[in-house]
């Protein structure tokens, strides 16, 4: 089973903007994929320029399939987050 993650900087003076904008998009997800698992975490310091990283994971009991990921970009862009989201797989250890 493949889990995404989702991670992308914003400004620590933005942090109340977006975390409400973010946790709607989750809500929202969960709601149109049954299953889907979602979690919003963030590095525990910021850089000494005032940007702090964020982490959105993804996971589903069948894996994150390509109409999943899908929806999550096109959701994504529709909720207005940060345009620069590197997205990356992640498995168990066999």
């Amino acid at each position: 089973m493949q889990t995404l993650f989702v991670y992308y900087k914003l400004p620590v003076t933005e942090h109340g903007k977006w975390r409400p904008l973010v946790e709607a998009f989750q809500h929202e997800l969960r709601q149109k994929w049954s299953g889907l698992s979602t979690s919003l975490m963030q590095r525990p310091e910021a850089t000494p320029e005032g940007i702090e990283t964020w982490m959105e994971i993804y996971s589903h009991e069948e894996g994150v399939s390509q109409d999943i990921m899908d929806s999550i970009a096109a959701l994504a862009v529709a909720h207005g987050l940060p345009p620069k989201r590197m997205a990356e797989f992640f498995i168990p250890l066999r």
